[in-house]
């Protein structure tokens, strides 16, 4: 399999989506920033990858770190953990690393107080001398009473595709906006090899090592730690503590339980890959180690804010997805009759997302928590939920789009040809199994649970989506935060992408709001009554010279319908004329 056919067919698939005429955007009012270094970032330091946090509980919390691995043998490290940055009072402990867990540190702080910010940080001794490492800040989960909760949610960082100014711009939010978390949904690295994923315009010293697709549990290990290298990243992990989830590039493009678009026989057996990646994750990231009796890949779990949300984290890549559909395959047959693709494959009940066991616990957490009044619950969750269909874009693409597009992307004629038939924009996504869907949503239907608020990643795109059964029934709303770094339509065709913005709302009754133009992240403030969401951007990833912007902003409330008590998006804040006169007719 050719490299240029590894780089994966959602860019391409992408890129065919900006195919429309454009029309320049209102200028949003810009702070401008430089991307801050931090201290000890050179190769060869100690703590050269900074220090995180993650995994919070009300009374424990993951602290983690990296120490040099030019040393032989093991390496002694100290901990301390103090409610204050003085690090008075402090506590904390001993232990050893080595080349067995690729010279991570991990450890749970406990014995903590539930809802405080403290302070930590570790020592270690290198040939010249005992160094220690930047200080970070953490928060354990609060208990009681609670009035709000406040997050930073990201995903898609893709180290060539340009710096994280997003990363930077959440560190410097975090000193004064108080976030009790950042949520991580996926791809928090990409396994690609160097300059093989649509990435012409790497900034000089950004080009992925490995150079080549990374397979094994050394090139799994020396990516994360060319990752954890980044500056922007080590800030925003060091100000506040993660809640990680994976989506498919922590393994390979598009995976499922049994392989992956990116995977072929060359590499080995795809388990082997899928241990070796996952072996990694754990060393490298401020996560919990698995629950005995539960798979690597089970990675599914609860968060509790005392009396005002509770948030699921789950896993639909690697327990129980079934093989993503490539639409373009089908592509005689669909012409033929699309209702019969339909029923024969897209709708088979047999595709499955989260697989039993799962879904059972999130629907156990959340009925608990709403028979015991908990205003909120939220789901932390990879891919889009919501109904996203594509729209026929044949009157509107010119043929001069068509012949530059297919110099990239031979099936941009089949795409255009399948646009008319209303099928899945992203197949990838919830969309390519709606059996699995309907089966969650049911499932939450009967438990008197229809007021979810999700939380997504992967689409390099805003969105904010209403989220309905097959019958209309209100299920909740989704929030979709655009990438870190990875790319935007906007990087394809420019200001081509506003028109498509357009369309792409104007087409899809779920969908209140769309923009695929910037990088970002979505901030989150849970209210008893109400949730406040930001969706902050950046002007360029291009520069460690940044501006950056409110997007669009939305007050989100509980409402009663048919006996149900479901969520409401409210009007958009923010928008460029253009938006407002679009959303005006779809409110």
């Amino acid at each position: 399999m050719s490299d240029s056919h590894k780089s994966g067919i959602r860019p391409t698939r992408r890129a065919a989506l900006a195919l429309l005429g454009g029309t320049a955007a209102c200028a949003p009012v810009v702070e401008t920033f430089t991307h801050s270094p931090v201290p000890d970032t050179r190769r060869g330091l100690a703590f050269e990858h900074g220090v995180a946090s993650g995994d919070p509980d009300t009374t424990s919390v993951v602290l983690w770190t990296c120490v040099p691995s030019d040393i032989p043998g093991q390496q002694p490290v100290e901990w301390e953990i103090a409610d204050n940055p003085d690090f008075e009072g402090a506590r904390g402990g001993r232990l050893s690393v080595g080349p067995e867990r690729s010279y991570c540190a991990k450890v749970i702080a406990d014995g903590l107080e539930p809802g405080t910010e403290y302070y930590y940080r570790f020592h270690t001794t290198v040939r010249n001398g005992r160094r220690t490492s930047p200080v970070g800040r953490t928060k354990t989960l609060p208990a009681g009473g609670v009035d709000a909760a406040r997050f930073a949610v990201v995903s898609c960082s893709n180290f060539e595709h340009g710096y994280f100014n997003v990363y930077d711009l959440i560190a410097r939010h975090a000193q004064t906006r108080d976030y009790d978390a950042m949520i991580h949904l996926g791809d928090y690295y990409y396994e690609y090899g160097a300059a093989v994923y649509d990435a012409p315009n790497t900034p000089e010293g950004r080009l992925h090592l490995p150079a080549h697709e990374i397979v094994t549990l050394d090139d799994y290990r020396r990516r994360h730690a060319q990752y954890r290298r980044d500056p922007g990243l080590q800030a925003a992990t060091a100000a506040m503590p993660l809640i990680a989830l994976w989506d498919d590039h922590e393994t390979a493009n598009d995976s499922w339980r049994n392989g992956a678009e990116n995977h072929d026989a060359g590499e080995g057996a795809w388990d082997a890959r899928v241990e070796a990646a996952l072996r990694a994750y754990w060393e490298w990231m401020p996560v919990r180690e698995p629950e005995a009796g539960r798979g690597r890949e089970q990675f599914w779990r609860e968060y509790r804010y005392g009396d005002l949300l509770s948030m699921v984290a789950v896993e639909t890549r690697l327990t129980a997805r079934a093989e993503p559909l490539i639409v373009e395959e089908y592509k005689d047959e669909i012409v033929e009759d699309a209702q019969a693709f339909r029923d024969r494959y897209l709708n088979d009940p047999s595709r499955e997302m989260l697989g039993r066991a799962q879904r059972d616990f999130i629907v156990d957490t959340f009925a608990r928590s709403k028979s015991n009044g908990v205003p909120w619950r939220m789901l932390a969750n990879q891919v889009i939920l919501g109904r996203t269909i594509t729209p026929d874009f044949t009157p509107y693409v010119t043929q001069e789009a068509v012949e530059a597009i297919e110099k990239d992307w031979e099936g941009i004629h089949d795409f255009l040809t399948l646009s008319k038939y209303s099928l899945p924009m992203y197949p990838d996504s919830w969309d390519g199994y709606p059996a699995a869907r309907e089966r969650f949503f049911a499932a939450l239907d009967e438990a008197g649970v229809n007021d979810v608020l999700v939380v997504t990643g992967d689409a390099h795109e805003f969105w904010a989506n209403h989220l309905t059964r097959d019958d209309g029934r209100r299920m909740g709303a989704e929030f979709v935060t655009s990438s870190v770094s990875s790319k935007t339509l906007k990087a394809y065709l420019g200001d081509a992408t506003a028109q498509h913005n357009l369309l792409l709302t104007r087409e899809n009754d779920d969908v209140r709001y769309y923009n695929a133009l910037n990088n970002g992240y979505v901030e989150l403030d849970v209210r008893p009554r109400r949730a406040e969401v930001t969706m902050w951007a950046v002007d360029t990833v291009a520069s460690p010279d940044y501006g950056a912007f409110r997007a669009a902003g939305f007050t989100v409330t509980k409402r009663k319908k048919d006996g149900a008590e479901s969520l409401r998006i409210g009007r958009p804040r923010g928008l460029n004329l253009q938006q407002r006169v679009l959303f005006a007719g779809l409110a």
